[in-house]
């Protein structure tokens, strides 16, 4: 049987500490054990969570942000390992916390009273905010007990008693709120994919079209995608660029929504833990939230993974558990991804599975056995697939089946993309997005898609553009981005730091060498700018060492024989330069004057 555990704290960091009780139990009966303890003064520990907090807002790719322009200086790279180091300053100090001796003899009945293979919820309960944020995850027991999960609980809750009939699938009301900076589409792809479920779709709408749906429906989820933060100790969602609402201004609404069946709401948005606690008094079963500002990609990441194994038959606190933890695999980009989703539970209520939001037996349905999850990119930024072009992908996939479907997806989507190439090639550009778009949804996790619509974007100098999917390409592992988007930290943003961190990283990636001839070339570049002309020197003759029959490497590498005071073996560079530049190459035109001025500048030795 699977066991519930319930800890409350009541207390504070600074003078007493807190009074903790421990309880432990079956799930559906009275706790079988309770114990009293207690948990000791900690005040670093709020002061440590506040300092993470800081660092972790001041990185630039949380959801609903505006894109800045990625800097060195003060920089995204250095924000995210400032972010880094503040998450590992919290993290030993939570350890220490929950590894004093006042808290020992609850954690070793803990562990003695339950068993590895057990399915356990954990309910942390109190009315503190600094409690409720907390990183609880990094509490060495999950780590051993692998088929725990956590959820935050206020202490007063009540009980709501509602009917839930057999249908023929799960009722999802999806409010798509304002959108701005925000991809929220591919959330809607996530839901429409669902097995088993009837999606009714509000996109930005008014606070009365809300109120009505609520009032005038039953529903089993109701989701959010938008918009939304924390003020003060409650919540404020943005429904539309003109309207936000606090859930005080839903609270009949959503309370009527409860007594029909509503059993979760999921908010897929920024900083949730006060759109938490005011759903809480509304005696919500169970809510997911995001507990800071939340990356897009993340973001959509997250409701992927989670729908995919909850909709498939896994249970709701293990399907939490599993989306949670393979957000670790975002965190080399965005730190502490795997820290953000929390559950929010109303603890008289029982989490649902999927088969009982039908009002059937929790057995899986065959669909959701045989489905597989969507796969979907990062965030697509502004592109986004035409109606029409869904419609035509549904139509294909209806008629040959998904497992015929992942079998001839991705060789179409090539198809597609090397036509649009052609499109464009011939002035086309009409046919050519759509033909991209169209191998966007036919593969979502083909780079190259990306790479030519960034490339597209920055021939008519759209940089924004181009390094939005630029980094889609990236992230899929495209060592040609990273090699574009460190040119355009160059010659645009004139970042040379961060120019050098995209071609470090394109280089580790890189397996063909026409890719690392240009990611040493313009490593070298870089290098060059920046005064290190002994690092310069090596990466430019690496670059050379692959291809010996283009001209930049030797307009780079005369450069850097000039700084070193080698002048002969520049003079023999830059007459090299002269015979293979291309005079129609703006930057190759630019280069071949300096060539020229150089050779009449430079004085040899005579013998």
């Amino acid at each position: 049987m699977a066991k519930l555990v319930v800890i409350q704290l009541e207390g504070d960091f600074h003078r007493q500490g807190f009074h903790v009780t421990l309880e432990i139990g079956t799930e559906g009966d009275r706790p079988s054990i309770e114990l009293q303890g207690k948990l000791p003064p900690a005040p670093d520990l709020p002061m440590s969570l506040q300092q993470w907090e800081a660092k972790y807002r001041n990185i630039d790719t949380l959801r609903g942000q505006k894109a800045k322009q990625i800097i060195y200086n003060g920089s995204m790279v250095q924000r995210v390992q400032e972010c880094r180091d503040a998450a590992k300053i919290l993290g030993d100090c939570f350890q220490d916390w929950m590894t004093s001796p006042e808290f020992l003899p609850m954690d070793k009945t803990l562990r003695e009273e339950l068993t590895r293979t057990e399915i356990v919820r954990v309910l942390i309960r109190s009315n503190q905010s600094f409690v409720q944020k907390l990183p609880w995850h990094l509490w060495d027991f999950f780590e051993h007990y692998p088929k725990t999960e956590l959820a935050l609980s206020s202490p007063s809750a009540k009980r709501v008693d509602c009917l839930k009939l057999a249908q023929d699938s799960v009722k999802i009301l999806a409010i798509l709120g304002h959108q701005e900076g925000i991809d929220i589409e591919l959330d809607r792809l996530v839901l429409e994919n669902l097995p088993d479920a009837a999606v009714t779709f509000l996109v930005e709408p008014t606070p009365q079209e809300l109120s009505d749906r609520l009032w005038e429906e039953s529903w089993d989820i109701l989701f959010f995608a938008g918009h939304s933060e924390t003020q003060g100790d409650r919540g404020r969602i943005y429904i539309n660029p003109r309207d936000s609402l606090t859930l005080e201004a839903l609270k009949y609404g959503l309370t009527k929504a409860v007594a029909r069946g509503l059993q979760i709401a999921i908010f897929n948005s920024c900083d949730g833990l006060g759109l938490a606690r005011e759903l809480a008094e509304l005696n919500i079963p169970q809510t997911v939230v995001m507990r800071e500002p939340v990356p897009d990609s993340v973001a959509q990441r997250f409701l992927q993974y989670f729908l995919a194994a909850f909709s498939r038959g896994e249970s709701f606190y293990l399907a939490m558990r599993e989306a949670r933890e393979r957000l670790e695999g975002l965190e080399g980009e965005f730190p502490c991804a795997s820290w953000l989703p929390v559950i929010c539970q109303n603890p008289t209520m029982m989490p649902p599975s999927w088969a009982d939001l039908r009002g059937k037996s929790r057995e899986p349905s065959r669909v959701s056995q045989l489905s597989p999850p969507l796969q979907i990119p990062e965030k697509r930024g502004h592109f986004r697939a035409s109606y029409s072009v869904k419609l035509v992908t549904g139509i294909i996939l209806a008629s040959l089946g998904t497992i015929s479907w992942q079998q001839i997806a991705p060789n179409l989507a090539t198809r597609l993309n090397n036509s649009g190439i052609d499109s464009y090639g011939i002035g086309d550009l009409s046919n050519y997005w759509k033909k991209l778009d169209l191998a966007w949804v036919l593969d979502p996790y083909n780079p190259k898609v990306y790479y030519n619509k960034a490339w597209s974007c920055e021939d008519v100098l759209d940089y924004d553009c181009a390094r939005s999917q630029y980094q889609k390409a990236a992230r899929l592992g495209s060592p040609a981005a990273y090699n574009q988007l460190g040119s355009i930290s160059i010659k645009v943003d004139e970042d040379d730091h961060t120019a050098l961190h995209f071609f470090t990283r394109g280089l580790q990636l890189a397996t063909q060498d026409r890719d690392k001839f240009a990611l040493y070339k313009n490593l070298g570049w870089s290098q060059l700018k920046l005064g290190r002309e002994v690092e310069a020197l090596e990466s430019l003759e690496m670059a050379l060492n692959l291809h010996q029959n283009y001209a930049s490497p030797y307009c780079l590498l005369a450069q850097v024989r000039e700084n070193l005071g080698q002048f002969p073996e520049a003079v023999a560079l830059w007459e090299q330069f002269q015979i293979l530049a291309n005079p129609h190459k703006p930057e190759e035109h630019l280069w071949l004057g300096m060539a020229k001025h150089r050779l009449s500048e430079i004085q040899l030795p005579q013998n």
